[in-house]
Formats: C-alpha cells, sequence, structure tokens
C-alpha cells in the first residue's frame, strides 16, 4: 500500500509538471505570434501576442474582458503548483472561458484614442493562447479526478 501511495505520488508530480511545462510553453509561444487582424483586408493591421498581452487590459471593458484570462491561468500555475487542485481547476475553467469570449465581439480598441476597429480575422498567436487555457484545464481535470482523494 505503502509503494502504491509513492507512486501516486510520482505520477501525480509528472502530471503537474506536464500540465504546467506545456500550458506556459504554449502561452509562450502565443507571445511571439500575431494574435488576430484589425481593419478592412488590405489595411490589415496584425496585433502582435506580446503586445496584445501587456496592452489588453485597457480594453477590459469591451473585448478586453478576454485579457482577465491571463491572471486566470498564471494564477492557475502557481496554485497548481503548490496544491489547491479545486481552485487551480476554478481557475482554469475561467481562463479558458475568458480566453474564448473573444471570439464574441466583433470590433476591439486600436488606438490610444480609443479608436475601434473590426476583427477581421484570428491568427495562430490567439488560438496557442486558447491551447495554453485549454492544456492548462485538462491537465487540472486528469489531476482532480483521479488524485483529489488519495492525496
Amino acid at each position: 500500500m505503502k509503494n502504491e501511495t509513492k507512486m501516486n505520488q510520482h505520477l501525480f508530480k509528472n502530471v503537474k509538471i506536464l500540465t504546467i511545462s506545456l500550458s506556459v510553453l504554449m502561452f509562450l509561444a502565443s507571445l511571439t505570434q500575431n494574435a488576430y487582424y484589425l481593419g478592412e483586408h488590405e489595411e490589415s493591421v496584425g496585433s502582435f501576442g506580446l503586445i496584445a498581452f501587456l496592452l489588453g487590459w485597457m480594453g477590459v471593458f469591451g473585448a478586453g474582458i478576454s485579457w482577465l484570462a491571463n491572471p486566470f491561468l498564471i494564477i492557475s500555475w502557481g496554485i497548481l503548483t503548490f496544491g489547491n487542485l479545486k481552485k487551480s481547476l476554478i481557475l482554469s475553467v475561467l481562463a479558458l472561458l475568458f480566453s474564448l469570449s473573444f471570439m464574441l465581439f466583433n470590433d476591439i480598441i486600436a488606438n490610444e484614442g480609443g479608436g475601434h476597429k473590426v476583427i477581421t480575422s484570428y491568427d495562430i498567436g490567439y488560438y496557442l493562447w486558447v491551447s495554453s487555457c485549454g492544456i492548462n484545464l485538462l491537465g487540472n481535470l486528469i489531476l482532480y479526478k483521479n488524485y483529489k482523494n488519495s492525496l
């Protein structure tokens, strides 16, 4: 029984490390890519993932509300690292829902004057970001379902 517990703890730790590592890797990759395009197709301007990450909070009362997925995701990683599965799972669900909510908006603030532009398409950076949230949720679900009673 003691060896089984050690094996479960070892497997738990490995799944936790894999979840966080893959999610962080996808998140960092999303920062290096265009997230979405604005404006008419002839004048389409991309939004670099890092810029969207750093400045997205400024539009939090519009499409920028999706930016709140970032703190939920990052806090979920921290909480998962130190053990509270239920809180990490809740935060990972919120991160995924908020990241997907970006698709509900047709336009976004495009400049410091508050001017809006139409979102014409989504690019790989957005999908990597959503994938990061999805991987985090999947890992949290696996851990919560299989280990909530054994640790």
